[in-house]
């Protein structure tokens, strides 16, 4: 019999892993959220997590886990929310994928091995965190001058000033400020200066950067870039 309880959802934390561009999710005991791995698949109905589930193979293995004395329920549902979901131990995973397709179980394979496996090894001892931290510091230092070069150079090229974007949509950076303006893109509490609202940097659409004299500046993501033009488009400010 499948242990399958229901638990009200909360602030749960999200798993770094991605199946072709779809996010999988894990609760607070690190199961996976067999929900996006669906997705993840094809969305195919005959692979519902819940055909599944429902398979005798798989309350069999959900036994031999239990049986193990696995420290958490292999299944957990969680209903409301942004969680919800069906969630599942690794190992189901692994047999869900299976049983969706040997092409997907390999690609789900691969996936994990290349996340999970390579996590870093926690300090077992004060010494071994002291040592750990002492590491970090040093590599933090030796790579102190690829990021400066990073942030001064290879970032910069992909970042555009408010010139640069009107030059591309054949305004002025007045008029386009204007228009910016009209929208909500910029915060009026700094003084002569320009600063992006919260919600365009949240967005991923700019950034504030310092200019060699030490001056903030308003810098366009070329996502940002890309948002500009939409809302010109679609404003009727330019065709």
């Amino acid at each position: 019999m499948i242990m399958n309880a229901s638990i009200k959802a909360t602030n749960l934390p999200s798993a770094p892993i991605s199946i072709d561009g779809a996010a999988i999710r894990q609760d607070q005991h690190s199961r996976f959220c067999a929900n996006d791995l669906h997705q993840a698949s094809g969305s195919e109905r005959k692979n519902q997590p819940q055909y599944f589930l429902e398979n005798k193979q798989t309350q069999d293995l959900v036994q031999a886990l239990i049986d193990t004395g696995i420290p958490v329920s292999p299944i957990e549902v969680i209903r409301g929310g942004t969680s919800q979901g069906t969630y599942i131990v690794k190992e189901l995973v692994y047999a869900y994928a299976m049983w969706i397709s040997a092409a997907f179980h390999l690609k789900v394979i691969r996936t994990f091995d290349a996340v999970i496996t390579q996590k870093p090894k926690l300090p077992q001892s004060f010494a071994e965190a002291l040592q750990l931290a002492a590491d970090q510091a040093k590599k933090i230092e030796l790579d102190k001058p690829k990021v400066d070069y990073y942030e001064k150079i290879v970032e910069r090229d992909t970042l555009l000033n408010a010139t640069q974007v009107a030059q591309k949509i054949g305004l002025s950076a007045i008029t386009m400020n204007k228009f910016l303006d009209s929208f909500k893109v910029y915060s009026h509490g700094v003084k002569r200066a320009r600063v992006f609202q919260q919600w365009f940097v949240d967005q991923g659409l700019g950034l504030l950067k310092q200019t060699d004299l030490g001056y903030s500046q308003p810098m366009f993501t070329l996502k940002g870039e890309a948002w500009v033009i939409e809302k010109f488009v679609s404003e009727g400010a330019i065709s």
